[in-house]
């Protein structure tokens, strides 16, 4: 497995169509349709991260211009055509992630913002939720330990492409946030958190117990185009 992430930056306009045309064709239709400029460029960061880290893997551009990106039931993105390479997109603020792999896996960042405890009492377990109240005493630690699960229970989801209709609470972390039970499936799941971001939590869920030890920092534009000026973040 590798994870790369990117800080979403503003693109010259001039290089803009040229950029659009480099993710696959799913995701150029979408953000051709998409009106909102963050939501844009997160999807174009996305798209571009997506093809770095599928031609890290090994396989080359020419491949890479066939790919067809469907969807399961649940509406989980997989490739029909390449059936070696899995991944999962996931976007939060400034930032999106890819983790990549020869197996399922789930990704997610979440940006720490306001606690939301109101929210961890309707959809995280007793348990957890009993966890949170043992860390009132410290608000910034409660407030990370919240965003830890969330983003634990997120990259879950993704794995299994069950949905969070399949109920969020049914998505149980351990205290040490390195494994997690799917208590519907009686399922068990290896995941692992990464703050290296500040201000953000990234957790990737896996089948298997390893994890690269650092995240890969990558400048999509340039690592595509090799657009040297200065861009905007």
């Amino acid at each position: 497995m590798k994870i790369y992430a990117a800080k979403v930056c503003a693109i010259p306009e001039r290089f803009e169509e040229r950029i659009v045309d480099a993710v696959d064709r799913k995701r150029a239709a979408g953000i051709k349709a998409l009106r909102n400029e963050k939501e844009r460029l997160r999807s174009i960061h996305a798209g571009l991260l997506l093809r770095h880290a599928f031609l890290q893997e090994g396989y080359d551009e020419e491949l890479w211009r066939r790919i067809e990106i469907s969807q399961n039931s649940f509406g989980k993105p997989y490739m029909s055509n390449c059936s070696g390479f899995f991944y999962s997109l996931s976007h939060s603020g400034e930032w999106v992630i890819c983790a990549a792999d020869d197996t399922e896996t789930g990704a997610d960042i979440q940006e720490i913002g306001r606690l939301k405890m109101a929210v961890a009492k309707r959809f995280y377990s007793d348990v957890e939720y009993d966890r949170l109240l043992k860390a009132a005493s410290d608000k910034s630690r409660q407030t990370v330990e919240f965003y830890r699960m969330w983003a634990a229970k997120e990259s879950c989801v993704k794995l299994t492409g069950r949905g969070l209709g399949a109920g969020i609470n049914k998505y149980v972390t351990d205290s040490g946030c390195t494994c997690i039970i799917d208590m519907e499936e009686n399922s068990r799941f290896n995941i692992r958190l990464y703050e290296n971001i500040p201000d953000y939590v990234i957790c990737v869920c896996s089948r298997r117990q390893s994890f690269p030890e650092k995240i890969i920092l990558t400048d999509t534009v340039n690592a595509a185009f090799d657009i040297k000026e200065k861009k905007t973040c």
